[in-house]
C-alpha cells in the first residue's frame, strides 16, 4: 500500500489518540473532515489500521510485577511447537511473545499481580512443556520507560 503525507499523518495521530475527532484530525492534517473520514475507511479496508483499543494502566487493573522470559526450545517437534505458540496467544499473562535470533529462541514479557504468581507460573510452564522447553532465563522488569502503547511510528 502506498501512503502519502496525509495518510502518514492520520496514522501517526490515530496511534497517539484513536478517539480524536475527524474534525480535529482534519485540522492537524490540513485537509477536510470528509477527506479524513474517507482516508480512515481506506486505511481500515487495506488493513493498515487493524483495530482500536483502550490503553490500560496495568497497575490499576492489578498487574504490578513484570518479567522478561527467554526460552530455548526443542523445535524438532513442529506440532508441539505450534500448540505451544497457540497457547501463548491465549495466555493472559503473556503481554509479548516473539521469536528471536541468537542464543534464545523466544522472548516474552509477562505480567502478574506479584512475584509469587510468576514463580508458580514458570514452574507450571516448565512442567507442562517439559518436552519443548530446553532452558529458560528470566529477569524482573523494574520500570518501563516506554511501551508499545506509547510508540508512535514514523511512517514513511
Amino acid at each position: 500500500m502506498k501512503l502519502d503525507e496525509i495518510d502518514r499523518k492520520i496514522l501517526s495521530e490515530l496511534s497517539r489518540n484513536a478517539k480524536i475527532s475527524h474534525r480535529n484530525l482534519a485540522k492537524l492534517c490540513g485537509t477536510a473532515r470528509q477527506t479524513v473520514a474517507a482516508r480512515i475507511k481506506k486505511l481500515e479496508r487495506a488493513g493498515a489500521i487493524k483495530g482500536y483499543r483502550a490503553i490500560l494502566d496495568y497497575e490499576k487493573v492489578g498487574y504490578r510485577s513484570f518479567f522478561v522470559l527467554f526460552l530455548k526450545l526443542d523445535t524438532f517437534d513442529k506440532e508441539l511447537t505450534e500448540n505451544y505458540i497457540k497457547s501463548m496467544k491465549k495466555d493472559a499473562n503473556v503481554m509479548y511473545d516473539a521469536s528471536i535470533t541468537g542464543e534464545w529462541d523466544v522472548m516474552q514479557i509477562l505480567a502478574f499481580e506479584g512475584a509469587k504468581d510468576y514463580e508458580n507460573y514458570i514452574n507450571s510452564l516448565r512442567n507442562k512443556n517439559r518436552k519443548l522447553i530446553k532452558d529458560s532465563k528470566s529477569h524482573a522488569v523494574l520500570r518501563f520507560y516506554k511501551t508499545s502503547d506509547e510508540y508512535v511510528p514514523l511512517i514513511q
